[in-house]
């Protein structure tokens, strides 16, 4: 049973995104597997996973006030759509569906696009095609620009930042009983397993001349991955979050506030990232911190998850502004509730389990 969870450290307090007079940063970003969407147009699938609802997204936060400029896209918004396009005109190699089967999807997409498009330059996102992959979505939260034009969150500040992550997700095993390429593979724990979200295109390695002064990848258990560029890994999210939330080394200002990190993962076993947050080594409670997840390490993601749900009570909580007392632990059950009225098999199955959890350890803590 999927279920949406929240980590949030010791220091993260009653966080409010409306609390700061500039505003929080929002970065939005859709990802697919280089399976699906990252190949030639005969390879892809008909569905995008992510860009209807990183436009649902998009349109939430528009409708709740939030200023253009403060909403960085990271989505294959103009790659699908040409994609498309070039299915409604039948003219994909070998190509097995109708043309009007692509105009209806198209259709679709658009709608729910439909501001994202309207307010986007020339209708993509701030970064589409080839862009969207792990060190994009690394460089725009460390504030590194890759161009004159880029948008990323800028290092200097102390606002809030909220990332949300629509994906595919899943983990495989860092280290074998006796050493690599030996043994069986070691269940998965946070010691023993790297968890791990699907980029469409692969990340350039340092030689290519982005702006990485080491790979990204160098300090990573990808347990001979083959595809490992297009993957995004929780121990590189850690290490984001970390940056993010510490104060800038520039501040001119010792005592500059730490800026509160927001993040939702929407894809199946993002959980996981979860578990490798509260390693020991991990925890640094002084960050304000505040993590949701759609499901757990263990378990699939419903199709829109935990998201819908709870970009709806967040455009509701913002439209409210500073008056209202919706702090992010607050919005995350609410959210929750949300979820399982509109997933009432979910709801169902939650009950379930935590009834028998209760009548397994009736008393977890006698004192």
């Amino acid at each position: 049973m999927a279920a949406a969870e929240v980590f949030s450290s010791a220091d993260c307090g009653p966080v409010r995104l409306s609390d700061h007079p500039n505003g929080a940063w929002f970065v939005l970003c859709g990802g697919e597997a280089q399976s699906l969407q990252g190949g030639p147009y005969a390879t892809r699938e008909f569905v995008h996973t992510s860009i209807p609802f990183v436009g649902e997204a998009y349109a939430a936060l528009r409708s709740a006030g939030v200023p253009m400029e403060r909403i960085i896209t990271i989505a294959q918004l103009d790659d699908y759509l040409r994609y498309l396009r070039s299915g409604v005109a039948e003219a994909i190699p070998d190509q097995q569906i109708p043309g009007h089967y692509y105009q209806e999807q198209l259709d679709r997409t658009s709608a729910s696009c439909a501001r994202w498009l309207a307010e986007s330059e020339g209708g993509r996102a701030d970064y589409d095609h080839a862009d969207v992959n792990a060190a994009t979505f690394m460089n725009v939260l460390a504030g590194k620009r890759t161009g004159a034009e880029s948008k990323v969150v800028p290092a200097d500040s102390d606002a809030p930042v909220f990332f949300g992550l629509y994906s595919h997700g899943d983990s495989h095993a860092a280290k074998r009983e006796g050493g690599e390429g030996a043994g069986e593979v070691v269940p998965h724990s946070y010691h023993s397993a790297e968890w791990f979200i699907h980029f469409p295109y692969p990340a350039p390695g340092a030689e290519e001349g982005q702006n990485n002064a080491t790979d990204m990848y160098d300090f990573v258990a990808t347990e001979g991955q083959s595809n490992h560029r297009n993957l995004l890994y929780a121990t590189q999210i850690r290490l984001a979050l970390h940056a993010l939330a510490s104060p800038s080394s520039s501040s001119s200002s010792a005592s500059r506030k730490k800026r509160p990190v927001i993040s939702l993962l929407n894809c199946c076993r993002s959980g996981g990232l979860l578990e490798f947050m509260r390693r020991p080594s991990a925890i640094q409670p002084d960050l304000a911190l505040f993590l949701m997840c759609s499901s757990q390490g263990h378990r699939d993601s419903l199709v829109s998850g935990f998201w819908s749900a709870f970009f709806s009570e967040l455009r509701d909580t913002l439209r409210r502004g500073s008056g209202s007392d919706t702090d992010m632990m607050q919005l995350f059950f609410v959210a929750e509730r949300r979820y399982h009225r509109e997933n009432k098999y979910e709801a169902l199955n939650h009950l379930k389990v935590s009834r028998r959890t209760a009548e397994s350890d009736p008393d977890p803590d006698p004192d």
